[in-house]
């Protein structure tokens, strides 16, 4: 009699090994190593993982790649947002190398490092100018007695090759928090009714928005450029965005020609609502910044450059330092905790009043704050005996650079060391020659992937008295 509760026994020999499971799935994944090579794997084209890139050398190569963007080769910021993290440090190490070897011999015994990566590849851009376009088809000719909703608003960047303004949607390397307050902007535009300049009627009332945001705090602020002040129009619609986000401190205005140099455009700002400052955090420093003074894009990698600069000082507690071109004072405040005395110099007045602020609220009563140009700074400080001699100086320049007559005082405060930080490479070698007329060589190149995805980097130079 037959147990139907008993299980039927096997023996090891007869169970199926995986193997031959496997093939009776699928006969085509049983191959032999000779076979594996003559595989090929089939490109989606829909989305591509490997493009040619022709690299400064003129050798091309196949680098692979991802699609972290959808407007990528419309808008044409991000050249290389797309490529391999690592292959685009080679590319930014690479370029300044290959920019160095055409400058001249006076720099080659000089020691480049490899690019330092940026800690965030996406969402690291805090500071944002996006330029407001409305497309003509769609614009209404009676748009200023009522809203349209019909209107099609663009927020975002010029094509350099188009000349056009392409709306960057969520773009990547923005914040979050920039993103959604853009996009709200967008709707805002055209619920509030208001009218974008273009160019070639030369009419419209707002031209760009600026938008800045705080890693620390997520707090932000935003900016309306525009022809002229209205302030009817533009408090409303200023007071609806800050009711939808509360984590924006304030809501500003500044009348600019879009035609004007943006070095020339006057920087006064008028509150609409909110308040003026922005609270930022580097290491253990805290900043805040008003609308009209600088603040580093990528916050994270400004706080390694900061330590990086407070690394190659050598402070031990009884050097000058000079830091020119201080902002808001974050290179100042960190050099600080480690010298003498600290001079920065400025020729923004707002910068300098936060820099004074921050110095305050920091308590740090070591360093001393002043507006001006640099030469003239440096000049009045030595006639009146206030310093006789710096040990390091530190700068962080304009486009134009810092010139020779600042480098002139440079010389006459006979510094041992000089930390150059800038992102214009035509101005660092010029100004870097004019430093090797006085004795200044530099020992140390330092590349800082500041801005991941684009072609731009900020370099950090030492040099040293010969």
């Amino acid at each position: 009699m037959i147990d139907l509760n008993k299980k039927p026994a096997f023996s090891r020999s007869s169970r199926p090994s995986s193997s031959d499971r496997n093939s009776t799935r699928d006969p085509s994944r049983k191959f032999s190593k000779e076979n594996e090579s003559k595989l090929v794997w089939k490109q989606n084209n829909s989305t591509p993982n490997i493009r040619m890139m022709t690299m400064r050398q003129g050798v091309s190569e196949r680098v692979m790649h991802e699609q972290p963007c959808k407007i990528l080769e419309k808008c044409g910021s991000c050249p290389s947002l797309d490529l391999a993290y690592k292959t685009q440090l080679q590319q930014k190490t690479a370029d300044f190398k290959s920019r160095l070897l055409k400058v001249g011999e006076e720099f080659q015994r000089s020691i480049v490092k490899d690019c330092i990566e940026s800690e965030e590849k996406f969402g690291y851009k805090h500071h944002v100018k996006m330029v407001a376009s409305e497309h003509s088809g769609l614009k209404s000719s009676q748009f200023s007695n009522f809203a349209n909703p019909k209107r099609w608003i663009d927020l975002g960047v010029y094509n350099q090759s188009s000349n056009e303004v392409v709306d960057t949607g969520r773009c990547p390397i923005q914040t979050n928090v920039m993103n959604d307050i853009s996009a709200y902007i967008r709707t805002g535009i055209r619920v509030h009714n208001v009218s974008v300049y273009t160019p070639k009627q030369k009419d419209g009332l707002l031209h760009c928005v600026i938008l800045r945001s705080s890693h620390y705090t997520r707090q932000a602020q935003v900016t309306f450029v525009v022809t002229k002040a209205d302030l009817n129009l533009l408090r409303p619609f200023a007071r609806d965005i800050s009711e939808k986000f509360m984590n924006i401190q304030g809501v500003f205005m500044q009348v600019a020609s879009p035609d004007q140099n943006e070095e020339k455009q006057d920087q006064e700002l008028k509150l609409l609502v909110g308040q003026d400052l922005i609270e930022e955090k580097y290491s253990d420093i805290i900043l805040k910044f008003s609308a009209a003074s600088f603040m580093p894009t990528n916050t994270l990698m400004a706080r390694r450059i900061y330590n990086r600069i407070e690394e190659l000082a050598e402070l031990t507690g009884k050097e000058t330092v000079i830091d020119l071109y201080c902002g808001a004072g974050g290179v100042s405040l960190a050099l600080a905790r480690s010298s003498r005395e600290v001079i920065g110099i400025d020729n923004s007045s707002s910068a300098i009043k936060d820099a004074i602020r921050n110095a305050k609220s920091n308590n740090l009563s070591n360093i001393g704050f002043y507006e001006g140009e640099a030469s003239a700074i440096i000049s009045k400080l030595i006639e009146e005996k206030r310093i006789y001699k710096a040990d390091v100086v530190v700068m962080n320049p304009p486009k134009n650079g810092c010139g020779i007559n600042t480098i002139e005082q440079i010389k006459n405060l006979e510094p041992k060391a000089v930390l150059y930080l800038s992102s214009f490479f035509y101005t660092i070698f010029k100004d870097l020659k004019s430093f090797a007329v006085h004795g200044y060589t530099p020992v140390i190149f330092e590349p800082f992937d500041t801005f991941p995805g684009t072609d731009n980097y900020e370099v950090l130079c030492y040099l040293v008295k010969n």
